[in-house]
This record gives structure tokens, sequence and C-alpha cells, in this order.
């Protein structure tokens, strides 16, 4: 057994592995996740189950290859960010090769496929696609098999989280220096936008942030808690959903919409190159996406009833971010391109196309680079 694990503190952990018949040795590590469990690791785990694939970001931001550390993932980064699934491909052909033990959904995960791959730990969102912690089966079958599971967390409180989390990533897989010095940047760039909002009192725009726009004919699912109203929030704006919109995310009534008035629309991208771009479809943003694409998906999205005579849309003030950031250490350069948006003057010298820049430098080889936020008046 190449890792003892333990159970949920410090003291059972150690008596499990001496249990399990060999002693933790010298380099044993305590790991506090992001549900308060305690995980015991005798060594830096080799190979990694992901919960969901978009996590090889993650994984990217630390290590030059995250495919070799990768056991297994869910399959939902090829289905929901094809452009960027293929550029981390084009990088690490190995990738074709990782398996895949579900497909988008928590209820896709095959459990015996997951313990097959046979990886050091696990890594689970607390939420999301993959599996999460209220997966108890999963998370009690992958512990009994000597698989630790530890999760982590970019969706339900990013800017709190996100940090944390790579911690336990760099933790987990013996890159404690390099999460140290990824969070160091995040914290400088987060701060680029919290620190000037400190002392500002002036008002704070309404928000319509519109998610996955252009997707299907209807309007208007959003996000009202967590994921990109944290950012919007943290940005200094006011997303009008917040108040009427019970749990994570919901629909709006589009009536509802357009009495609020938003001072500014943001559309969610979901559209890819690989799919194709189509007249009034999805926002196309991401890898590879150049500006010309992505201000006419954004435009024909504005275009639908009721959204095209929003006055915010009417003065150019509509916008588009790649769908992605809601759940990515990514998340910064989302937070600044709001602060941008939303307050101009403020933040006139920030700079948030240098921090992608940072961001995506550190994914190399692969080649993330594109187009991530559009504004109509561009």
């Amino acid at each position: 057994m190449q890792r003892k694990i333990s159970a949920l503190s410090g003291l059972l952990g150690l008596a499990a592995a001496l249990l399990t018949g060999g002693a933790v040795g010298v380099s044993a590590m305590e790991i506090t996740d992001l549900k308060g469990r305690t995980v015991t690791l005798e060594n830096p785990a080799e190979r990694v189950l992901l919960g969901e694939g978009r996590f090889l970001i993650a994984l990217g931001l630390l290590t030059e290859d995250p495919v070799a550390r990768t056991a297994g993932m869910l399959g939902e980064f090829q289905r929901f960010d094809p452009d960027g699934y293929a550029r981390f491909s084009a990088a690490f052909p190995a990738l074709k090769d990782i398996p895949t033990y579900g497909q988008t959904t928590t209820e896709s995960v095959s459990l015996e496929t997951a313990l097959s791959l046979q990886p050091d730990a696990a890594f689970f969102g607390l939420s999301g696609h993959g599996p999460n912690e209220r997966s108890q089966v999963v998370i009690d079958a992958l512990t009994e098999a000597g698989i630790p599971v530890l999760f982590i967390d970019f969706r339900d409180n990013p800017l709190e989280h996100t940090a944390r989390s790579m911690e336990i990533i760099g933790q987990v897989l013996g890159l404690e220096a390099e999460a140290k010095e990824y969070n160091a940047f995040y914290r400088t760039e987060i701060a680029r936008v919290t620190g000037p909002l400190k002392g500002f009192a002036g008002p704070k725009p309404s928000v319509f942030l519109d998610v996955r726009a252009g997707l299907g004919s209807g309007c208007c699912f959003t996000i009202a808690r967590g994921m990109l109203s944290t950012l919007i929030d943290a940005a200094g704006g006011r997303n009008i959903a917040a108040d009427v919109v019970p749990g994570a995310a919901g629909p709006l009534n589009l009536e509802y919409v357009i009495e609020s008035n938003p001072d500014l629309y943001i559309g969610t991208a979901v559209g890819s190159l690989k799919r194709g771009a189509t007249p009034g479809g999805p926002i196309v943003l991401g890898a590879g996406v150049d500006e010309e694409t992505a201000t006419k998906t954004l435009a024909g999205v504005t275009v639908r009833p009721g959204i095209s005579s929003l006055p915010a849309v009417e003065a150019k003030r509509a916008y588009g971010i790649w769908h992605h950031f809601y759940n990515s250490p990514l998340n910064v350069y989302a937070l600044q391109v709001f602060a941008k948006w939303l307050h101009p003057e403020l933040f006139a010298e920030l700079d948030p196309e240098a921090t992608k820049a940072a961001l995506l430098g550190r994914l190399k080889p692969a080649d993330m680079d594109g187009v991530y936020a559009v504004s109509l008046s561009e």
C-alpha cells in the first residue's frame, strides 16, 4: 500500500496507518481540506483522481505536466470547453488516454472505474458537476480503498477558497512552493480590486448576469450567489438576482429584468469554435477565440426580444465573459474585468489583460491564449 490515509482526524489517521501494518514515516503530513476533514498522507501523491476535468487548469498552474499527475477525471472538460480541451490535448497528447470515470454529472460516476484507476488521492469540489460533499457512497468507497479524498472549491466561495484550494493541491502533490508562489500572485491581483474599493462610497451599478446566454431560446437563467455573483459583489457591483432567486442559481422573469433596468448586461460565454459560432447562438470566448468572433457573438445574444431594449444594451454597456471562470482558479481575471466595467474611472490604471497573460503563461506549454472578455463598446 503506497499511501496510507487516516479517517477524519490526525489521531485516527495515525491509528489507521498503524493498523494497516506500516508506520507513518517522518514525511507524513496532515492536510485539512475545505470540508474541515484532516487527511494524512505518507508521501506526496503521484497520480490523482479529479472530481472535474477542468481541475486540470489548477494543476497546470503548479506543474508543467498536469496530465502526468492525473489518474482519471470526469469528462465535462471536453464536453463544456472543447476549445480549451483541444489546446490541452495538443500540448499533452497523453490527455486522450486519461480515463474518464463519469461524464458531466455526479450520477454518471462509475465507482468501479474510479477504484480501478488506483489513484493516490482524489480532489473533489464542494459542489459542481462531479462527485462532491454529498457523494457519501463514493467518498466512503474511496476512503475504504485507501484513497484519500480532499475537497477543494473554486465555485461556492471563489475569493475565499481559491488560495486555500491551491495550497491543498500543492500539499498533496508536493508542490507547496509552487502553490505559495501562485497564491502570492493571486492575492496581489485580488488586492488591486478590493483595495481601492475599501474607501469607495459611490454607487454600486446593478448587473444582470445572463448565464449561458444564447444557448437556448429562453431567458433568463442567472447566478444569484457564489461563483460569478461573488466576483460582481467584490468588484463593486450589485446583482439584480441576489434578492429574488432562492439558492445559488435559477431563472429570472424577463419582465423583472426589464423592470430592474440594470446598469450593465453581462452574458456568460458557453459557445466554442469547435462547435461553430452561429447567429444568435452562444457567445464564443476562450482559447483560440479572436476579437471579431467574440464581438459578433456577443452582439448576437443582445438582439433577443427584451434584451435588445434594455437601456444598458442600447448604451453598449453590454459585455461577455468566459463562462468557466465560475469554477476556476483563473477567476481573478474576471474579477478585474468586472471592476473595469463597473467602475471605469476608479480602475482606469488596472490592466486585466496583463493579469490574463501572466495566468495563461503559467499554463504553458498549453496555448490557452484567446479573448476571454468582450464589450459591445470596443
